[in-house]
């Protein structure tokens, strides 16, 4: 069922070659971040919504019904369908085989991660020598 919802928010990607959420391991993100509750809750919202629309379990759907029932979880419970997403990335977005996919690192890009290019600052001195484009604001006397 998991995996189905994982799928459902961000789904293979077969031309770049992103695997699915489903794909990364998500238990083991959900273990160490200490977020197996909120996944439960949110995946048994889910199930209860899918019935609630469409009287089958979400498991039973098919893609695009699949979706409109995720999207109707946001409605019913905002908050909870807000801490689930936030995980789903973070889970998604710092597995090693996804950064590697899209070319991230696990070092940040500053200082000494990626290499920076270096910037022109001269396009900025008209705008120093210009000065301050504020007017004065007078103290009020009491």
């Amino acid at each position: 069922m998991i995996a189905l919802i994982l799928d459902t928010f961000i789904p293979a990607e077969q031309e770049l070659g992103m695997p699915s959420a489903s794909a990364i391991d998500f238990d083991g993100y959900a273990n160490r971040y200490g977020v197996q509750d909120l996944v439960s809750r949110y995946a048994a919202l889910v199930d209860a919504v899918a019935f609630e629309k469409l009287t089958q379990p979400f498991s039973t759907l098919s893609e695009g019904e699949r979706l409109n029932v995720i999207n109707a979880t946001r409605a019913k419970d905002i908050r909870l369908f807000s801490g689930f997403i936030t995980h789903v990335f973070r889970a998604y977005y710092s597995a090693a085989e996804v950064l590697t996919l899209v070319g991230g690192g696990a070092v940040p890009p500053f200082p000494d991660g990626n290499v920076l290019e270096n910037d022109d600052w001269t396009q900025l001195e008209p705008v120093y020598e210009r000065g301050p484009i504020y007017r004065a604001v007078e103290e009020p006397t009491a």
